[in-house]
């Protein structure tokens, strides 16, 4: 009987702790393009908006501004983190500068807030960054996980 009740628990004991590893994020499938990654607000990482395919991107909207709100596009990774110190500019605002009622993507689209904007990987440059931008009627690609930048 002895025998029976170890082989269980050396079963039960893996899948267990693999159970308690998915809720904590340590024993799941993800990739580590689909982690989220912490920086310092005051020293954002040089690779930001780096990419290597459209699905990398995602839009923030910058929480310091004048004139139209900019939204940006950064990499998937540092979105949570990007958007929470963009928060914490917009609390802390102070550039004495008129706003407008307007959104402006990287590509110069203005429109009104509530637009849907996308975020695309450009290789245009030396290295692949994520731009916002606006995406054509029914294209259906902007970006959902922005909030409805």
């Amino acid at each position: 009987m002895h025998h029976h009740t170890s082989r269980r628990r050396r079963v039960v004991t893996p899948i267990v702790a693999c159970a308690i590893g998915l809720l904590l994020g340590s024993c799941g499938s993800s990739t580590p393009e689909m982690i989220s990654v912490s920086y310092v607000c005051a020293s954002p990482p040089a690779d930001l908006a780096g990419c290597s395919v459209d699905t990398d991107c995602m839009t923030v909207a910058i929480g310091c501004y004048c004139g139209a709100q900019p939204v940006n596009g950064v990499a998937r990774k540092y979105a949570p983190t990007a958007r929470n110190c963009e928060d914490a500019a917009a609390s802390s605002c102070a550039l004495g500068c008129a706003t407008q009622p307007k959104l402006v993507a990287q590509d110069g689209a203005m429109v009104d807030p509530g637009t849907l904007l996308g975020a695309h990987c450009d290789h245009s440059g030396a290295s692949a960054v994520c731009k916002s931008y606006l995406p054509p009627a029914g294209g259906g690609s902007g970006d959902p996980g922005s909030g409805g930048w």
